[in-house]
């Protein structure tokens, strides 16, 4: 495949573009060293009918605007949009120049725009249909965590275990915590299994309530018990107990195991 000298104004931005931002500091250092040893891989577009479409090299021909460049080094190929589109995700895709909420919204648009199937994107990403799937839930994240997996202040297997939370106002709680903190795929999934269990017991004891209303009849509240360990049993009135500020995660595995 020859490669040719075709005019930047003459380029067309793809069909799709999974990027919202370039990195400015990336396109910088880019053009430097384009400037110092020059273009090592040319760009690669497509002939359409009013000049070329983009297909590869989105971040070469900005490096290039931005040394005052009029042309551009590139192969020029013969393919249909389909074809385009999964050579510009593979480009993309294997040097992992797109983060996790890019990808998502590159494979939607393969899948609803292109006609892809996901075994199809799945076999080209040696990865299964359900990781496909999980990577598309990334999609409907609300926007505050979206935008946390995307500047990379929260991973996405995190992301996707804190979006099990039933309760948006907990979810979003424990999604605050994991940002400011730092979390585990493992720690998330175990604040997972804690706010489940909050929310059912909270259901219940409204359920209950609203039960107990319908006959009319106020339960009595139920007098405060003492205080226990809850490690060996003692109770308040002979030990001092102290106040520990750990999660319930990290508190269940300080309990005796039976």
């Amino acid at each position: 495949m020859d490669i040719v000298d075709i005019k930047l104004d003459d380029i067309n931005d793809p069909n799709f573009q999974p990027r919202d931002t370039l990195d400015a500091a990336g396109i910088e250092a880019l053009a430097a060293s384009i400037q110092e040893i020059g273009l090592i891989n040319p760009i690669v577009v497509r002939k359409i009918e009013d000049g070329y479409e983009l297909i590869a090299g989105t971040r070469r021909c900005h490096a290039f605007m931005m040394l005052g460049r009029e042309t551009i080094p590139a192969k020029v190929i013969d393919q249909d949009t389909r074809e385009a589109a999964m050579l510009q995700y593979s480009e993309n895709f294997h040097r992992q120049d797109l983060n996790p909420v890019q990808n998502a919204r590159m494979l939607k648009f393969m899948l609803n725009e292109l006609g892809y199937s996901t075994a199809e994107l799945a076999k080209f990403c040696c990865r299964t249909k359900e990781w496909i799937s999980r990577q598309l839930q990334l999609l409907d994240m609300e926007e505050t965590t979206r935008q946390a997996v995307e500047e990379g202040r929260l991973s996405a297997s995190v992301a996707m275990e804190l979006k099990l939370i039933p309760d948006p106002k907990l979810r979003a709680d424990y999604i605050g915590y994991a940002i400011e903190g730092g979390c585990t795929e493992k720690a998330a999934r175990g604040w997972a299994n804690q706010a489940k269990a909050v929310v059912a017991a909270r259901d219940a004891r409204q359920q209950a309530g609203e039960a107990t209303h319908e006959e009319g009849e106020e339960p009595p509240p139920a007098p405060p018990g003492p205080r226990l360990c809850k490690i060996c049993g003692a109770p308040e009135d002979k030990v001092l107990l102290e106040e520990w500020a750990i999660c319930w995660h990290c508190g269940q595995k300080l309990k005796p195991q039976t």
